[in-house]
């Protein structure tokens, strides 16, 4: 399985889980202190880095993604704080995956 797909195999399962991830949630869906956030988008970086970004209205927020790396495991990357219809964007480093992707309101 190409390792995108492996992403995204795990945040649909972390959204199914909740956890209160926003994980795939709609954009019509509650999101954290009242927030309407779209469905987050996974992003892969020229030097094959995994990523996302998310855009909420109703408040400021910072996006955070988990990521797991093999040899050091799983751990957590904040975003920049962005302002209402704004959009989030978080990296994790060289060699590790995305497992979740969630928001924070600021």
């Amino acid at each position: 399985m190409r390792s995108h797909h492996r992403v995204a195999a795990a945040v649909a399962s972390l959204a199914l889980a909740g956890g209160g991830l926003l994980g795939l949630a709609p954009a019509a869906a509650a999101s954290p202190a009242g927030l309407s956030c779209s469905t987050p988008r996974l992003l892969t970086g020229s030097g094959g880095h995994h990523g996302a970004s998310v855009s909420c209205t109703g408040g400021a927020f910072t996006e955070f993604i988990d990521c797991y790396k093999a040899g050091y495991g799983t751990y957590r990357h904040f975003g920049n704080r962005a302002v209402s219809g704004g959009t989030s964007t978080t990296w994790c480093d060289i060699g590790a995956d995305v497992t979740g992707v969630g928001v924070s309101p600021s």
